[in-house]
C-alpha cells in the first residue's frame, strides 16, 4: 500500500535511501578487505606453526577462522536488518541486561587474560570478547532511555542520572573491571556524543570531562604497562629512536616507510615476520601501509569516511529521536574507533589497544560491528518510503537490464 509523503518526508526518504547504499557498500568492502589482510598478516605465523608442529591443518588456521566469523556476521547482518525497530525498542532492557551479564563473566573463572586485559571469556572452548557486544547493547539501551526524555528534562540531574546515567556507568565499570582501557575510551566517546546531542548543559559536560580526565590519569598511573606505553610514546616524540630496541610504534613506522606510495605488494610485508607485534590485530593498518602503500591506506580511510557519512545522514534525517541517538553512537563507535586505531598505529597517540573495525582479526569485533550495521539498516529501512523506494529501484534496474538484453 502506497503512502503519500510530505515534501520533507520525501527528502528524508531519498537521503536515507542513498545513505543505506553507502553504509552497506562500505561495510561489505571493508569486511572483504579485512579478511584478505588477515590472511596476509597471519600467513607467516600460521605456516611456521604448521611446520614446527607437523600439522598441515594449522596452515592459515587464524585466517580461516576470520573468514568463518565474517560469514557468520554477514548472515546475521540481514537478520538484524529484518527485525523491526519496535522490537529493539521494546527489548532494550533485556538486551542491555544480557550485555552486562556477559561482560561480568570476565570476572568469573570463565574469564581469560590477553595482553594484560582480562576481557575475554571462554565458554565451551569458544572465546569471545563481551565488551564488543556490550557496545551495541549499551548504545541501544541508552538511545531508548534518553530518547524518552524531553529536551527540558536534560537539565534535571535526577531524570538524566536515573536510569540512563547509572546504566552508562555500570556498563563502563564492567569494561574497566576487565582492565580494558582502550574499549572504555570508545564507551566514553559514545556517551559524550549521546548526551551532547540530547542537550545536556555545558557546565555538566565540563565537569564530566574533568572527572574523566582525572580517572584516566589515575588508571594509567596504577598500571605499569600503561605507564610504559606512555613513556614509549614520549620517547618516540622527543628522543631519537633506538634502532637496537625499537618500540611497537617504530616498527609500524618502518612498515609505512617501506611501503611508500604503491606498497611492496600483497603478502610481501617484512614486518609481519615476527617483528611487528599484533600485526594481524591492532596494528594491521601498518601491514596495509607496507603491502598496499599510501594508496591502500587512503582507500581504507575513504571507505570509513563513506561509512561515517552514510551513518551521519541517517542520524540527521531519521524521524525518530531515539534512532538518531543510536545511529550517532554507532557512527562514533565504528568511525571514531577506526580513527583512533590509525592514530595509534601512526604514532600520533600512545598505544592503548583498539582494533580497526571490520579489518583487525577478531571474531567478536567483526560480528559485533556487522550486527551494529544490521540494526542501523533496520531502523533506516523503516523510515517511511525508504524500503519501498529501494524495491522500486531494484525493479527499474531489472527492467533496464531486460531491455538491453533484448537489443
Amino acid at each position: 500500500m502506497s503512502v503519500t509523503l510530505s515534501a520533507e518526508d520525501e527528502r528524508a526518504r531519498d537521503v536515507i535511501r542513498q545513505a543505506v547504499l553507502l553504509v552497506l557498500s562500505a561495510t561489505l568492502i571493508l569486511t572483504v578487505i579485512g579478511i584478505v589482510m588477515v590472511f596476509s598478516a597471519t600467513s607467516v605465523t600460521s605456516i611456521s606453526q604448521a611446520l614446527v608442529y607437523d600439522n598441515p591443518a594449522a596452515r592459515f588456521a587464524e585466517a580461516q577462522r576470520q573468514l568463518t566469523f565474517g560469514i557468520v556476521g554477514l548472515i546475521l547482518l540481514p537478520i538484524a536488518a529484518w527485525i523491526t525497530p519496535r522490537f529493539y525498542e521494546r527489548f532494550a532492557w533485556p538486551i542491555f541486561i544480557a550485555g552486562i551479564g556477559l561482560q561480568l563473566l570476565v570476572l568469573t573463572p570463565l574469564g581469560m587474560s590477553s595482553r594484560g586485559n582480562n576481557n575475554w571469556v571462554n565458554i565451551g572452548g569458544f572465546t569471545l570478547q563481551p565488551s564488543e557486544f556490550l557496545k551495541l547493547a549499551a548504545a541501544l539501551w541508552l538511545a531508548v532511555m534518553v530518547g524518552r526524555l524531553a529536551k527540558s528534562d536534560m537539565s534535571d540531574m535526577r531524570k538524566v542520572a536515573m536510569p540512563a546515567g547509572a546504566g552508562a556507568l555500570i556498563a563502563l565499570g564492567g569494561v574497566l573491571a576487565g582492565r580494558d582501557m582502550g574499549t572504555a575510551i570508545i564507551f566514553v566517546l559514545m556517551y559524550g556524543v549521546l548526551f551532547w546531542l540530547a542537550g545536556i548543559p555545558g557546565r555538566w559536560v565540563a565537569i564530566i570531562a574533568i572527572c574523566v580526565a582525572v580517572v584516566a590519569v589515575l588508571l594509567i598511573a596504577m598500571e605499569p604497562s600503561r605507564l610504559n606505553r606512555v613513556a614509549d610514546y614520549a620517547e618516540n616524540i622527543f628522543i631519537t629512536p633506538d634502532v637496537y630496541d625499537p618500540t611497537q610504534s617504530e616498527y609500524a613506522m618502518w612498515a609505512f616507510g617501506t611501503g611508500g606510495i604503491g606498497g611492496v605488494g600483497l603478502g610481501a610485508s617484512r614486518e609481519k615476520w615476527n617483528y611487528l607485534p599484533e600485526a594481524h590485530n591492532d596494528f594491521i593498518f601498518a601491514v596495509i601501509g607496507e603491502e598496499l602503500g599510501l594508496a591502500g591506506c587512503f582507500a581504507i580511510i575513504i571507505l570509513f569516511v563513506v561509512l561515517g557519512f552514510g551513518l551521519f545522514r541517517i542520524a540527521t534525517h531519521h524521524r525518530d529521536r531515539w534512532v538518531r541517538y543510536f545511529v550517532a553512537m554507532i557512527a562514533v563507535w565504528l568511525t571514531g574507533q577506526a580513527l583512533l586505531n590509525m592514530m595509534v598505529v601512526t604514532g600520533v597517540l600512545p598505544v592503548f589497544g583498539v582494533p580497526l573495525p571490520f579489518i583487525s582479526q577478531g571474531g567478536s569485533s567483526l560480528i559485533a560491528c556487522l550486527l551494529a550495521v544490521g540494526v542501523v539498516l533496520s531502523m533506516a529501512l523503516r523510515q517511511p518510503g525508504v524500503a519501498q523506494s529501494l524495491r522500486l529501484s531494484k525493479t527499474a534496474f531489472k527492467s533496464v537490464a531486460t531491455v538491453r538484453s533484448t537489443k
